[in-house]
């Protein structure tokens, strides 16, 4: 078992460093930052650094995340699927490899953006590390299912596309309009809406977080139906 996903990370880590579009992907958050930071230069400090960060924060696993659509395709084009079927190894397994490097990147970008951007830890608190993980991991989740049910790597971001549009872009809708925001309160970033305004006042007891919890379920019974249906691996 450890042998099969040691194998599958190390082809993994070879595809996305020999993948440019990918690469820029991974950085793009990051450029979003340092523009943010020139737009905004002229407001007050602390209040910049906290409005960069609930700008860029969906914006993390928006972009990171569609890189997986796209490893996923790839591996379906060239008949690599195969292969690893033969090689005995289980849907789990491919699961776990495929999220694997977009998780840990997701969660470095949670560590050291609020550095970065001298956000204290204290005025995040528990439920920051909470929301991000688990709305990360249904974003990720979301575009793992589309990349197995996708024939070809086109195919497959394109039917990505509307997801990573719709996770940088509901919570700026949500300070737009209030109509839009009750809407935006039963989607899967519908918690971090909330919550990101203001980490510290947020409970998970919240109905947003039950709500964000819900979105897990169905996305990765979402994923479990998609292997299931194209009988990627046994």
């Amino acid at each position: 078992m450890f042998k099969r996903l040691r194998a599958l990370f190390w082809s993994r880590k070879e595809m996305v460093l020999a993948n440019k579009p990918i690469m820029v992907n991974i950085f793009t958050p990051f450029l979003l930052v340092l523009l943010y930071q020139f737009m905004y230069k002229d407001l007050k400090m602390q209040d910049t650094n906290e409005l960069i960060l609930y700008l860029v924060l969906p914006i993390i696993p928006a972009f990171i995340g569609y890189i997986i659509p796209t490893l996923v395709a790839e591996e379906a084009e060239k008949n690599n699927q195969r292969s690893l079927r033969l090689a005995g190894v289980k849907s789990w397994e491919y699961v776990l490899a495929s999220l694997f490097l977009p998780f840990i990147l997701n969660v470095l970008y949670m560590i050291l953006l609020p550095v970065y951007l001298r956000v204290d830890f204290a005025d995040l608190g528990l439920s920051y590390l909470l929301v991000m993980l688990l709305t990360s991991l249904v974003i990720f989740l979301l575009f793992l299912m589309v990349g197995l049910l996708a024939d070809t790597q086109s195919r497959a971001t394109i039917l990505a596309m509307p997801i990573m549009m719709l996770t940088f872009l509901l919570p700026l809708f949500s300070m737009m309009d209030k109509g839009i925001e009750k809407f935006i309160a039963y989607t899967y970033i519908g918690a971090y809406t909330k919550a990101g305004t203001d980490w510290t006042a947020y409970h998970l007891t919240d109905k947003s977080f039950w709500i964000l919890l819900i979105w897990l379920l169905l996305s990765l019974a979402g994923v479990i139906w998609a292997t299931k249906r194209k009988q990627i691996i046994r």
